[in-house]
């Protein structure tokens, strides 16, 4: 590598350290979530506490569990189980569904600073 090329590598590593810290941001942390059956809105519940929280869908009855401010499926009738699979959230903006059963979640906190995502 030449001087010229050592000199343009290190520009654009400052270039990027620079872009970075000004554009990352931490997560949102959520203080509620809103849960949704076949696209119908059945609530708005708090993150605070420990709960389980029972939600009928289209083939059967869904269960959340809120604890320690994140929220989760624990079970769903659906047969692969991805939305159990898929954990805790716990940042505003999470989303997470059980798509047989027409279930979703997602979780809201203030997020007036957070970017959604970056075009160039």
């Amino acid at each position: 590598m030449t001087r010229g090329d050592l000199l343009a590598v290190a520009v654009a590593a400052i270039l990027v350290g620079m872009l970075y810290a000004r554009y990352w941001q931490p997560s949102v942390v959520a203080d509620s979530f809103e849960v949704r059956s076949g696209g119908e809105l059945i609530g708005r519940y708090s993150l605070a506490g420990n709960q389980l929280l029972p939600v009928n869908g289209r083939i059967g009855e869904t269960l959340l569990e809120v604890r320690d401010g994140r929220v989760r499926f624990r079970s769903a009738p659906c047969r692969n189980q991805v939305c159990v699979h898929s954990g805790w959230l716990a940042h505003g903006g999470d989303v997470a569904a059980c798509l047989p059963n027409r279930v979703s979640i997602r979780l809201i906190g203030d997020s007036r600073n957070a970017l959604d995502g970056l075009s160039y």
